[in-house]
């Protein structure tokens, strides 16, 4: 519950008698319109704790008292908290009558002095910019100025912000706009949707019923668009039919109003989510009818991309439609100035580094072809699409030779085979069958014997003995196997590509640095004297910083996307006793690496596998006490698995 929905109920509890919606306005310093909302909040919460009449309102003295008891306010704690609730209340206030906020009473509501809330301002009035919006201040009364459209976005980020401590969901977005009945209004977006067979997945869905609310809010508090946007943004008679059908149904149940501009700017928000597609008839043959040719053509240097870069097999149909589809609807909403919000933003990030890596730099091809910045939310989208194909193609590497030992051939051992490969698939290779264990010696390349008899561990390979007949509990012990056999594989593969990009030289501990670009600077010209990087490499590593921070909590793995290097190597800087300040993180372990395109797959195993490891904090707290180059590689492969 809003906390000036707390503050009304002890407005009312203080009086006895029935009070006006003006004398609670002017107790409250809001609108009428205000009030009324925050009773009908109240009330969604509470169901009849407020009732009303002719004489005003009254208020149920003893369970007003209960609800007061019980409430629980998350105040703002910290510094970005508090300007998010700052910025969320002027956008408020801006719907109202008077327009203004008093920065005072803000300051009252969250507990915290007015000299704070004036330091925090600053943080403020910066964020305000970055969507052309400005504050006209009056003493402690400020007020809002831009267009509509910046304070809808502006709104809609901050709220996602607030929403993604707790993945969103329905009922996250209910408890900001208890008195929408958002239920109906998903409801009618699916129903109308399918009428006319365009598709929205569930994530798209809740990101579209955002938006849609904090327009029909503002529409409901006559905070509308003057005039159209006149941008030449021109939709079919089909998707204007269906944009119209779904007004139509909001203002019959909504008892809201869209203007010929609203209606403009529904259509858009729409078809940045949605796009008319029946998949059973879909096919790359006919993609190009769906999406058009530009967008095909920028498929397709994607893909080879793809391919080059990180050796992604791009031919799969599946990928090729949904992915295209994908980026046709990216493609409308950067157009029209909209970003999908990803609750799985952070997730993708810190579990599949290498997968967000492989999107990043397709998000700067993007930018290169469409002049487009591609934010964080749209990349891990991304990131999703193509992750199914990098993950198909790295567990089929994951290949264990066997030898089978089966004293009693004949063809039971062919079927015992037969098992074996409808069960582990291309999992498991079988080298060969021998019927003795003195042949064990002549086989070299082997990781695993599966045998039907006691084996001596003096044989040098991992063994396992199983019944001829291969029963439950033998697949889950040749698993166990194949399990300890990959991590093996894995730690021996990750400590001999650390080993070949470690200089001793590119190890640094305890540096005192004022932010990153002083760090950057610092690491960059130490590898450029010793012949790793050119002097371009600085701003290089900038531009891959300016796609999407490469902060991973309190890691941070700066590099470059060209892969021009002369040379790979990884400069290793652990800061045990003060962290740096890294994109808001504390940064306490930073791995720069310059990376050369013949060894880009050493980069790619050590990447990937470095950051998941080091995220975990009890292994980052044992790296950071490292105080060689070699210890740190010890390190880390001990705690590998």
């Amino acid at each position: 519950m809003k906390r000036k929905c707390v503050k009304l109920i002890k407005v009312l509890l203080d009086h006895d008698n029935w009070m006006t919606a003006s004398y609670l306005a002017s107790e409250l310093n809001v609108s009428k319109r205000s009030i009324k909302n925050y009773i009908a909040e109240i009330n969604y919460h509470e169901n009849g704790l407020i009732t009303s009449s002719r004489k005003g309102y009254s208020i149920d003295s003893s369970r007003a008292k209960k609800v007061l008891d019980n409430s629980n306010i998350n105040l703002p704690q910290n510094s970005k908290e508090r300007v998010n609730y700052i910025i969320t209340s002027i956008i408020i206030n801006d719907a109202s009558e008077d327009k203004k906020t008093d920065l005072y009473e803000l300051g009252n509501e969250i507990f915290v002095s007015y000299e704070t809330i004036k330091k925090d301002m600053v943080k403020v009035k910066n964020r305000l910019i970055e969507f052309d919006l400005h504050i006209v201040s009056n003493n402690a009364y400020i007020t809002l100025e831009g267009e509509e459209l910046d304070k809808r976005k502006l709104l809609s980020q901050i709220l996602y912000e607030e929403f993604s401590n707790n993945v969103m969901s329905l009922e996250v977005i209910k408890r900001e706009f208890p008195s929408y009945d958002l239920e109906l209004l998903r409801f009618i977006i699916r129903e109308e949707c399918k009428k006319c067979h365009y598709f929205i997945n569930e994530y798209a869905l809740l990101n579209l019923v955002l938006d849609i609310i904090i327009g029909m809010d503002r529409i409901k508090n006559e905070r509308t668009f003057g005039s159209s946007r006149n941008e030449g943004k021109h939709f079919g008679i089909r998707e204007q039919k269906l944009a119209q059908n779904i007004a139509a149904q909001i203002e019959r149940n909504f008892n809201i109003t869209y203007s010929p501009a609203e209606l403009e700017e529904l259509t858009i928000i729409l078809f940045s989510h949605l796009l008319k597609v029946d998949f059973a008839t879909l096919s790359i043959d006919n993609m190009e009818n769906v999406v058009g040719k530009e967008c095909v053509q920028i498929v397709k240097e994607i893909r080879a991309l793809l391919k080059k870069t990180y050796y992604i097999d791009t031919n799969n149909k599946d990928f090729i439609v949904k992915f295209t589809l994908h980026i046709k609807n990216l493609l409308v909403r950067l157009e029209n100035g909209y970003t999908t919000k990803n609750p799985l933003l952070n997730h993708i990030k810190n579990t599949c580094p290498l997968i967000f890596e492989c999107a990043v730099e397709v998000a700067d091809k993007l930018r290169e072809v469409t002049k487009y910045d591609i934010k964080e939310d749209e990349i891990a989208y991304i990131a999703l699409h193509i992750g199914g194909n990098l993950e198909a193609q790295k567990s089929k590497r994951k290949i264990v030779n066997c030898i089978i030992l089966f004293p009693q051939y004949y063809d039971f051992s062919n079927k015992m085979i037969e098992k074996l490969k409808e069960h582990y698939g291309e999992r498991v290779e079988i080298t060969t069958v021998i019927t003795s264990i003195d042949e064990i010696k002549d086989v070299k390349k082997a990781d695993l014997v599966i045998s039907t008899i006691p084996v001596s561990e003096t044989i040098g390979k991992e063994s396992v003995m199983i019944t001829p007949f291969l029963s439950h509990k033998d697949f889950n012990i040749i698993e166990e196997k194949i399990q300890k056999i990959n991590l093996k594989k894995k730690k021996a593969k990750l400590k001999k590509h650390l080993m070949q990009i470690s200089n001793p030289k590119f190890f640094y501990k305890n540096m005192d640095f004022k932010n990153k670009q002083e760090t950057i600077r610092f690491m960059t010209d130490v590898m450029k004297k010793e012949g790793y990087v050119e002097e371009s490499y600085y701003d290089e590593v900038f531009d891959r910083e300016n796609q999407a921070s490469t902060a991973y909590e309190h890691i941070a793995v700066p590099h470059s996307m060209k892969m021009n290097a002369k040379k790979t190597g990884m400069f290793v800087l652990l800061n045990e006793k003060k962290p740096l300040e890294w994109d808001n993180h504390a940064t306490s372990i930073v791995l720069l690496f310059a990376i050369n395109e013949d060894e880009r797959a050493i980069f790619y195993d050590v990447y990937d596998n470095l950051i998941v490891l080091l995220l975990e904090k009890l292994n980052a707290a044992k790296v950071i006490q490292c105080n060689t180059y070699i210890e740190f590689i010890e390190a880390v492969v001990k705690c590998f698995g």
